[in-house]
Formats: C-alpha cells, sequence, structure tokens
C-alpha cells in the first residue's frame, strides 16, 4: 500500500509541476497576446484607409 501511495504522490507532483509549466507559458502567451493586439491597433490607428477602401 505504502509504494501505490508513493507512486501516486509521485505523480502527482509531476502533475502539479507540469500545471505550472503550462500556467506559466499561458501567462507569457497571454502577455504577448496584448502585445501584439496593441501593436495591432496603433498600427491600424496611424496608417491611412487603403486605396479603394470606403470609410466607415
Amino acid at each position: 500500500m505504502e509504494m501505490v501511495n508513493l507512486k501516486l504522490y509521485l505523480e502527482n507532483r509531476c502533475i502539479i509541476a507540469e500545471n505550472e509549466r503550462l500556467r506559466e507559458r499561458a501567462s507569457a502567451l497571454r502577455r504577448e497576446n496584448l502585445a501584439l493586439r496593441e501593436n495591432l491597433s496603433k498600427t491600424a490607428a496611424t496608417e491611412p484607409p487603403a486605396a479603394g477602401a470606403k470609410a466607415a
């Protein structure tokens, strides 16, 4: 029984570590996404409309 508990404990620790790595990666991707969206909106706001584009 102790071996089963140890195995489950170690498996749980691996899952927790992987979860933390994934959280950090998701956080980094979210920050990158926000920065890219901000850059895109700034670029879109400063560029003149394309030729043939209708004004809104």
